[in-house]
């Protein structure tokens, strides 16, 4: 019976069993990708991840921007440039995707990768044909 009620327990509570990717499986599962993600009702934008935990951002039709990203106890931290405030992300693999988590004021919403390529990022503006 006990086994039983443990079971139903941890069944029905998938979520704490979550654990964040760390730097190293965040790296492992980015470096040298071109990843889109999407939130809920549509694209969010796309991040190159490159050599020494650099990465290259864009909002959808929007310039880029470069940055760098940091582990700070369970998140996954992101500088860019021209923002004073880090973007803080919990990070998992689901279904062989990256799902994030922001983490940072307002936040609590999510976003999930919805396409990868190996190619530069397409950037608007100054770094067009990078």
């Amino acid at each position: 019976m006990r086994f039983l009620l443990l079971s139903l327990i941890l069944s029905s509570t998938p979520a704490l069993a979550e654990t964040p990717l760390n730097a190293d499986e965040f790296d492992a599962a980015t470096r040298g990708a071109t990843i889109t993600y999407d939130y809920g009702s549509g694209l969010f934008g796309t991040e190159e991840y490159l050599d020494g935990r650099r990465v290259r951002w864009a909002f959808e039709g929007d310039l880029c921007i470069y940055g760098t990203w940091y582990q700070k106890d369970d998140q996954i931290c992101f500088d860019y440039e021209n923002d004073p405030s880090p973007a803080c992300w919990l990070y998992f693999i689901e279904n062989g995707r990256i799902r994030g988590q922001y983490m940072g004021e307002g936040g609590g919403w999510e976003i999930l990768e919805s396409s990868r390529g190996g190619g530069p990022l397409p950037c608007a503006g100054p770094d067009v044909g990078v």
